[in-house]
């Protein structure tokens, strides 16, 4: 099979990142690199041994370009959505960094874009591709620990200082922790309040939240307490300027699971070990899950099987179309609620 070639526009840390993973991919390879700084452009394509000819230095080339089938976006938030859509109107496939939108409203034009194309898209939430989530699920399915009662995640970290000019503290580019690294508690909630009661995900009603809004306008610190319809409830926590314990643990009838790694399974990116910590009955559990693969394998293989294979969207538990708008309309409610807007929101 003649393999996927793959275009990257934005080559920041987490495209390095990407990268690394479609080195071991059987199914894709990068050829080509879009940036409009000249030395960041030179040093990934040299780094990545891109042909000097698929170095773009603006991103109308690199989705003009009839060698390349896909795109992966690694811009600031703000761009995602405008670039997904230019991209499918070129007859791109499109993986797309999260968040895939800064709103419901660009993530739904998003969707509208790429079913028309008939071009496949996924939000590239690599956590969700990652053999530990498929391996965890089992576990819930099992009924393990019982039925499931509660969700407890955070993802946060401490910048030390605020720095006006970096992009996690402007609000023009929708910085702040909720759309940055928030929304991965929130979609690790989602999913498991929904397979805990047999379907792939749910939405949840939000019964308070908070936040610490910085002197640049975003959120610096946040939490909400979340509720879903079959009763489970969840509590998801957030930051750029603190740190937190950046695991999940779910609670049951019967026990509870950690795990102590759900977002990156692996240092330096791989090779990965995971552990999911089950705890019942006064006994400890631990499932291992590892390998020699790069942590952004299982996303760059996925994605470009599922081009391959002429899909448009991935299949679950990657981000489906449905879950990624789900996704952006809970983040809307917990910016709504601690009263975090943004410039798109009034479109």
């Amino acid at each position: 099979m003649e393999k996927i070639k793959w275009g990257i526009i934005g080559p920041g840390s987490i495209a390095n990142n990407f990268a690394d993973g479609l080195k071991g991919s059987y199914s894709g390879q990068l050829v080509s690199i879009a940036s409009k700084n000249d030395d960041r452009r030179k040093s990934f394509g040299d780094k990545y041994d891109i042909h000097p000819d698929f170095r773009f230095e603006n991103y109308d080339d690199i989705i003009n370009s009839e060698h390349i089938d896909a795109i992966y976006i690694s811009t600031p938030h703000t761009l995602h959505a405008e670039w997904t859509i230019k991209a499918a109107g070129k007859g791109k496939h499109v993986l797309c960094e999260k968040p895939g939108a800064v709103n419901l409203i660009e993530g739904k034009k998003i969707i509208e874009a790429v079913k028309e194309a008939g071009v496949f898209y996924m939000e590239g939430f690599m956590y969700r591709c990652h053999p530990q989530i498929p391996k965890l699920l089992e576990v819930i399915k099992n009924k393990t620990i019982g039925n499931i009662t509660s969700i407890e995640a955070s993802f946060g970290f401490d910048m030390g200082k605020t720095i006006p000019d970096h992009r996690l503290f402007n609000k023009n580019l929708a910085g702040g922790g909720i759309l940055d690294v928030g929304l991965y508690p929130i979609s690790f909630s989602r999913l498991i309040a929904g397979v805990a009661t047999g379907e792939k995900f749910l939405e949840p009603n939000f019964i308070n939240a908070e936040a610490r809004i910085g002197e640049t306008g975003v959120d610096e610190v946040a939490h909400a307490n979340l509720e879903f319809k079959n009763g489970i409830k969840a509590k998801v926590s957030t930051a750029i300027m603190e740190s937190m314990k950046n695991n999940a643990v779910i609670s049951g009838s019967d026990g509870k699971i950690e795990l102590p790694d759900p977002w990156m399974p692996g240092r330096e990116g791989g090779p990965y070990h995971a552990k999911i910590i089950i705890t019942k009955n006064g006994n400890e559990e631990i499932i291992d899950v590892k390998g020699p693969e790069h942590l952004f394998f299982f996303e760059g293989e996925l994605a470009s099987q599922c081009i391959a294979k002429e899909k448009t969207q991935p299949p679950h538990p990657a981000m489906t179309w449905e879950d990624t708008l789900g996704n952006l309309q809970a983040l809307d409610t917990w910016r709504e609620k601690v009263n975090y807007k943004l410039p798109q929101d009034e479109i």
